[in-house]
């Protein structure tokens, strides 16, 4: 049920007939983050009865990959990005399922500089660790529009104290446009929460 599109991305990344100019193999929990999103949301419905992932009423179905230190997350951000961007520009109709905007939430000021490789920038790692199969998909790939926040800047402002005009509470959509910026135009975005077990939902009897 996977798309072309994702299936040459899954060919090139797995390197089967060891073509690729990547100097190393990805590690298998990187491959298995990755494919294990892209089953969950291109097999066919019949492939996925019985699973039932628990949300918490929004409508963003939230998902999470547990990795070890060290085992590469950013890579598998890149990789994730690289997969929804090429298929959102390939696939335009299928808006529900692939997207090219993308809004990253950092747990500090430190992570934010080291995810700034996301950007599809000279240097980043979708050229470091040769992401896209060709020139023309890895071109394709700079139409990514990807924001990188650190996660304070969720925080509503505050109303200033001393201030002689009263604005009263921001607004939805004020913050939407200060959180946003250029994503705010986009019906629908892939978020991504780096270092996620910062996060978490209350149980549902405490809310």
């Amino acid at each position: 049920g996977s798309t072309a599109v994702t299936q040459t991305l899954l060919q090139h990344w797995g390197d089967a007939d060891k073509t690729s100019r990547r100097q190393w193999p990805f590690y298998f929990c990187q491959l298995e983050a990755v494919e294990t999103l892209i089953w969950h949301l291109e097999a066919l419905p019949e492939f996925r009865q019985g699973i039932y992932i628990a949300g918490d009423g929004g409508p963003f179905e939230p998902l999470c990959s547990k990795m070890a230190t060290g085992s590469g997350k950013t890579t598998v951000m890149a990789m994730i990005i690289t997969w929804q961007v090429l298929n959102a520009l390939t696939y335009p109709k299928r808006n529900k399922d692939f997207s090219r905007a993308v809004f990253i939430v950092a747990p500090g000021l430190t992570v934010k500089e080291r995810l700034q490789v996301l950007l599809p920038s000279e240097g980043s790692y979708y050229d470091e660790f040769n992401l896209c199969p060709s020139e023309a998909l890895r071109q394709k790939l700079n139409q990514a529009e990807v924001l990188i926040e650190n996660w304070h800047t969720l925080m509503p402002l505050k109303e200033a104290d001393r201030s002689v005009v009263k604005k009263g509470r921001e607004s939805d959509e004020a913050f939407t446009r200060r959180v946003l910026g250029k994503l705010a135009a986009h019906k629908d975005i892939i978020v991504i929460n780096d270092e996620a077990h910062h996060a978490y939902r209350k149980p549902p009897e405490v809310k």
